[in-house]
């Protein structure tokens, strides 16, 4: 990359040169110096210019410009990253528990902002340690151990605060009330209060229906403009906006308080089970303060958002009814996987780029001996996305095979799988790596190997030393791990075929096992 600079001379007609300037030749840590000034993105688009813009995009002090100043405090120790861009990426992705559980925290991928759900124990809910008006219970798709349940009340009144000095500086934020519907009564009278804005203040207000079939009636005939009615979440769950906030960065020490609030009525009410109040930083890109009316117009229509939405995208999430916009299932589909095909695959969408991203689930996979009970087991646990996982008890021959047809992928995108799993009590693994591989099937494809067995946890044999192009497993921010299976490149040209990953040890013959797989993550390389 080169630019030539040159100005007329004062008072006379001749030209001044300066030498050609060439971007590759400033030191590498210049250049990441000048990246880190930028955002996420650009840094990504910025690594295909050269070899040394690559190098120095990628680097830990570019990504480490991009995380929150206290981000050390917010990861558990147990979780290591081999770099800050993997740390970055897991954190946009994975949104994990903080405080002991009480907040659930995470980046907005595109921005870096932060963004946090508080919980229903971080929240004041009138009459919530009383039996006869409230419960605590544990449902296995809420972020949290526990989530308050509405039996019946007539005083309704929920109320969060987070400090103002958490948030990202010069960033607009929206609140959403999020919660489930379970026999709802008493809500389809009277609307419900919602404000946001610092203690003390007026903040934003607006009123809102929480029965999302609320029926108006006579005397409702015609709704106020600015009541609103519950939107679906990809993820299952439903949310009202309660308001919004920009916090401008100059205020340190305040509080950022968040209602909900019925109590005009009297009417008795319940039938709702709450997960907590999330507070989302608002992408950068999407609500441009200078873009005109017109564009901005433009910009929010379904026309827009239907064309960053998959061709197929109708078949993919069944509920698409519930929505009120395209821009809706374009930001749910982007943050929050679904269950496809009877609860086989995960589905979900790269939020930058609207990639489409699966993760298949053990039952669509060819595991050897899966189902006989000797060698492996089938659980459920909470942590992960399908109903049921396959537990390694112990095998000689180990073998994972899964395959997508490349038409479900999206054209002229640089996929990566990953294999996902969890250890308990393993052994056997640090004997031989085990070989990896990603391809269309036919083809030779990119091969990997790795060591199943953490680093840490790993015996080195001294006759055996580590070869320096295996691979160790990465911790995710969910608390599973993974290993890149290889890469692939889908042109887009191939309407038939088949992607296939394996992952393979049967060359030492000893036994193995103390794994459990969760299944086979298909990534779109942002």
């Amino acid at each position: 990359m080169k630019c030539k600079v040159s100005e007329m001379e004062e008072g006379g007609n001749g030209e001044l040169s300066i030498d050609t300037l060439n971007l590759n030749a400033l030191p590498q840590d210049c250049i990441a110096t000048i990246i880190s000034f930028t955002s996420p993105r650009d840094a990504c688009r910025l690594s295909i210019v050269s070899t040394i813009f690559k190098l120095a995009a990628e680097s830990d002090a570019v990504w480490e410009s991009f995380l929150p100043s206290q981000y050390q405090a917010l990861i558990p120790s147990s979780l290591s990253f081999s770099s800050k861009k993997e740390l970055y990426l897991s954190l946009c992705e994975n949104p994990v528990l903080i405080e002991g559980g009480r907040k659930s925290f995470w980046l907005e991928k595109v921005s870096g902002k932060k963004c946090y759900m508080l919980s229903p124990k971080d929240l004041y809910i009138e009459w919530v340690n009383t039996p006869t008006y409230w419960r605590w219970v544990s449902i296995p798709e809420a972020r949290f151990e526990e989530v308050s349940e509405l039996l019946s009340v007539c005083w309704f009144e929920i109320r969060g605060k987070i400090s103002i000095s958490r948030l990202s500086p010069m960033t607009l934020y929206k609140a959403y009330l999020v919660f489930k519907v379970h026999d709802v009564y008493g809500f389809d009278y009277y609307p419900v209060n919602l404000s946001v804005g610092l203690v003390g203040t007026d903040g934003s207000m607006r009123t809102a229906y929480l029965d999302p079939e609320h029926v108006l009636t006579e005397q409702q005939s015609t709704p106020v403009e600015d009541e609103m009615f519950p939107k679906a979440r990809v993820d299952g769950w439903l949310e009202v906006e309660l308001g919004e906030f920009f916090n401008e960065g100059c205020v340190c020490d305040g509080e950022l308080e968040m209602t909900t609030i019925e109590i005009d009525g009297g009417n008795w009410k319940g039938g709702l089970i709450f997960q907590g109040i999330e507070i989302r930083a608002v992408t950068p890109n999407l609500c441009d303060a200078n873009l005109g009316l017109d564009s901005l117009s433009a910009a929010e229509s379904d026309t827009a958002w239907e064309s960053l939405l998959p061709c197929q995208y109708q078949d993919l999430v069944p509920t698409l009814v519930s929505f009120s916009s395209k821009k809706d299932i374009y930001l749910s589909l982007g943050g929050n996987p679904v269950l496809i095909e009877g609860g086989r695959k995960s589905f979900w969408l790269e939020k930058a780029s609207g990639k489409k991203c699966y993760m298949l689930s053990p039952k669509e996979l060819y595991i050897e001996w899966v189902n006989t009970p000797t060698y492996w087991s089938w659980v459920r646990i909470l942590e992960a996305r399908f109903e049921k996982v396959p537990k390694l008890i112990s095998v000689c021959w180990f073998e994972i095979r899964g395959k997508i047809s490349v038409c479900m992928l999206s054209p002229k995108t640089h996929y990566k799988a990953y294999l996902v799993y969890k250890v308990r009590n393993v052994y056997g693994f640090e004997f031989y790596p085990v070989k990896l591989s990603v391809g269309v099937v036919g083809t030779e494809g990119s091969k990997r190997a790795a060591y199943l067995e953490p680093e840490r946890d790993r015996i080195p044999i001294d006759l055996q030393p580590t070869p320096n192009d295996v691979q160790f497993p990465k911790a995710r921010v969910d608390g599973w791990l993974e290993v890149e299976m290889g890469e692939f490149f889908n042109e887009g040209c191939m309407n038939a075929g088949e992607l296939e990953m394996s992952a393979l040890e049967i060359e030492g013959g000893n036994w193995k096992g103390g794994l459990i797989f969760q299944g086979i993550e298909i990534r779109a390389i942002a």
